[in-house]
């Protein structure tokens, strides 16, 4: 039989979405660019204003300019008309794109006769498995987590409480979700990472997994706190929770505790290559059960254990593998969360999580909290 042929892969990336982009290039851009990976060669287009900082950065084959391909007035601004030329001058008229490729860029090259295949699978299946370098990049990133996780925890030890139970400042002020942010943001800005959506959910709001948290803090309550800053040079995530209260927590608050600290090890203990991400899922929610902690929807409302047990890291905050009811089976390298949890409207939230490598005989946490 003759060797198969691969499809060349069109990209048209930037911005915050970037992850293909960089992997597959080394590079990113504020703006969208357009790569074309054929093979082990790869084509890069760049705006005049980026050629400079491509040239120096980027892995790629040839590299070009919309000026260096032909285009003239506003085809030098378009990207469908970047995309068209690229692919001209490879010669070539058939590419695969991923379900996400911009609608408006795909029509005007279908128009030009380009056949556009969308792939159902990623386009870069080898990013799940991470290298000892990513493996390195993620710890870089996990670590500022610690860090912050640390500060932010340590905002809610030093805090007084009123008598109305009300968590405070050093000024006497009513500490606030928003204060803790600012804490996590401080610590991670000092490890050259970035805070996006980071979780400080106290009392009632921790019921919904991902309510950012607004508002006065109280003793007493569980306050979910979530972390997953990206590094401002890497691109890479990391991702930690821990469920803190104030003081004494009430007795269902701290069985939730319990049982979720047990969920999460007990998940730990079997993530090993080879295993399916059900039996890492199962064994979560088997301990939550055996903690008699129930999963029900009422009206739309779930409770209980209402998530996976966790989500590949990496280039994305989530991306493969899913730690869900799947038969998908880990493998050694894959880089994931592990984040069982409880949430109850009565009683708010609690979740637990770390950030593991899968190895052949086990896991390692990259950076203990």
């Amino acid at each position: 039989m003759g060797k198969k042929l691969t499809r060349p892969i069109l990209l048209i990336e930037g911005g915050t979405r970037d992850a293909d982009l960089r992997y597959a290039s080394g590079f990113t851009a504020p703006d969208p660019v357009v790569l074309l990976v054929d093979g082990r060669r790869k084509y890069l287009v760049v705006s005049l204003l980026e050629f400079g900082r491509a040239k120096a950065t980027a892995d790629v084959t040839d590299l070009f300019t919309p000026q260096q391909l032909g285009l003239q007035g506003a085809d030098r601004g378009r990207l469908s008309a970047w995309a068209l030329a690229l692919l001209k001058h490879q010669r070539r008229r058939s590419v695969l794109v991923d379900a996400s490729f911009p609608l408006g860029v795909a029509k005007q090259l279908q128009a030009k006769g380009i056949r556009l295949t969308v792939s159902e699978a990623a386009l870069f299946p080898k990013r799940r498995r991470k290298s000892s370098e990513e493996i390195r990049m993620i710890t870089t990133a996990q670590r500022a987590a610690v860090q912050a996780m640390k500060a932010a925890v340590q905002t809610i030890t030093n805090a007084a409480v009123d008598a109305r139970g009300y968590l405070l400042k050093n000024d006497g002020r009513r500490l606030r979700s928003e204060d803790v942010r600012r804490v996590i943001d401080r610590a991670l800005l000092d490890h050259d990472c970035m805070a996006q959506d980071t979780i400080v959910a106290g009392g009632a709001q921790g019921a919904e997994p991902h309510e950012r948290g607004h508002g006065p803090l109280r003793a007493g309550q569980p306050i979910v706190i979530d972390i997953f800053p990206r590094h401002k040079i890497t691109g890479y995530w990391g991702d930690i929770s821990r469920t803190v209260v104030k003081g004494d927590p009430k007795p269902e608050v701290a069985r939730m505790m319990r049982a979720v600290r047990a969920a999460q090890k007990a998940a730990l203990s079997v993530i090993r290559s080879g295993v399916t991400v059900k039996r890492v899922h199962e064994t979560a929610q088997r301990v939550l059960r055996e903690h008699d902690f129930e999963t029900t929807v009422k009206n739309g409302w779930g409770e209980g254990f209402i998530h996976s047990t966790g989500h590949g890291i990496g280039l994305e905050i989530h991306e493969a593998p899913s730690v869900n009811l799947t038969d998908t089976r880990l493998l050694a390298g894959d880089v994931i969360t592990v984040e069982p949890g409880l949430y109850y409207k009565k009683w708010g939230g609690v979740r637990f999580e770390d950030t593991v490598v899968v190895t052949r005989d086990g896991c390692r946490i990259l950076a203990r909290c």
